[in-house]
């Protein structure tokens, strides 16, 4: 009886013990209450899982058209609303600067007058005027930049060589009519009458530099100052038309 008694007791004793454990799991739920920490512990939250972005529609093909070309259409509204400065230079190249050609020898042309491809060549002498016009000494030449080229012709010159005549309608130019030079490259230099100029024999500052311009100087005698047409021999004044370069 003794032994049989204390193995009822036992028994209850780990009825009570399971028992006792059932409650304190069910009261450590209804109350919040962990038993996997310690009291005082703090205890961890755990954020909840990002949610994946929902995918988005394949874009429609006319809408895509009309967003491309609305595009390009901003892009021409600000490429017109540049300085007009700005836009040349995307449009058009840097010009270049002209070649050095191997020598001085130059071609004359004046429309208006009927000249053609006269000959200039360097110098003022006889030998040199005969065969149609000199590029005074000392003055520029159209290839450099901010040059007088300066170039003298007889009025009336000698029958049969390239003189003849060659400057004698020169007091007909006037104001924008076009004066052509081409160098032995062949490169051609455009320039439009701007000024006319009567000075005495022995002023020479028309041949100098004009300033901030590429200009041609063509120079011939005259009978005297305000007379174009009387046909010398008696030149008392020289008839200076000046071109700047347009071209």
């Amino acid at each position: 009886m003794g032994e049989a008694s204390k193995m009822f007791k036992g028994k209850r004793r780990a009825l009570l013990y399971l028992l006792a454990g059932v409650l304190l799991a069910f009261g450590a739920g209804l109350f919040g209450v962990s038993v996997l920490w310690p009291a005082g512990a703090p205890v961890q939250e755990v954020a909840p899982p990002a949610a994946a972005p929902a995918p988005q529609p394949p874009e429609d093909a006319s809408l895509a058209d009309a967003r491309r070309e609305g595009e390009k259409k901003s892009d021409e509204t600000a490429a017109k609303e540049k300085p007009p400065g700005e836009q040349r230079a995307q449009r058009e190249p840097a010009e270049r600067a002209p070649a050095v050609p191997p020598d001085t020898t130059m071609y004359l042309t004046v429309p208006k007058l009927g000249l053609h491809d006269v000959l200039v060549l360097d110098g003022t002498s006889e030998a040199v005027l005969s065969q149609g016009a000199g590029h005074v000494p000392g003055t520029g030449y159209p290839w450099v930049e901010g040059s007088n080229t300066y170039l003298a012709g007889h009025r009336l010159g000698y029958p049969g060589t390239g003189s003849d005549r060659v400057f004698y309608d020169l007091p007909a130019l006037v104001a924008g009519d076009e004066v052509i030079l081409e160098d032995s490259l062949g490169q051609t230099y455009t320039y439009r009458v701007s000024e006319v100029l009567e000075v005495s024999p022995f002023d020479l500052s028309v041949t100098a530099p004009v300033a901030s311009r590429d200009v041609v100087s063509l120079q011939t005698c005259i009978e005297d100052f305000g007379d174009y047409w009387t046909a010398g021999p008696n030149w008392y004044a020289r008839y200076v038309v000046r071109a700047d370069r347009v071209s």
